[in-house]
């Protein structure tokens, strides 16, 4: 998330270079961090398989719940009581 909510964690990251997002790039690189930029086109996902890969970006993941489940994983999300990324597992 951008905006506020990088400012209010950017303390928390011990090397400001390692913040990234794809929301907010005027705010990230204020902090000192990088933005990455949706194309749309796979390249970003691409990119940042790439970087996970390589030990670079390391995402806290804090649940993988089934499809079935999208519904509850977004409430988790919009009330704030998510601690990390929701991955929706699709069979």
């Amino acid at each position: 998330v951008g905006g506020d909510s990088l400012r209010s964690v950017a303390d928390l990251v011990a090397d400001r270079a390692r913040l990234v997002t794809t929301v907010d790039p005027g705010v990230v690189a204020e902090l000192g961090g990088r933005a990455v930029v949706r194309d749309g086109s796979g390249t970003v996902l691409a990119e940042f398989a790439r970087l996970v890969s390589d030990g670079k970006l390391d995402p806290h993941v804090s649940d993988v719940v089934p499809l079935e489940r999208a519904g509850e994983a977004l409430a988790s999300v919009e009330t704030g009581h998510a601690r990390g990324k929701i991955v929706i597992s699709v069979p």
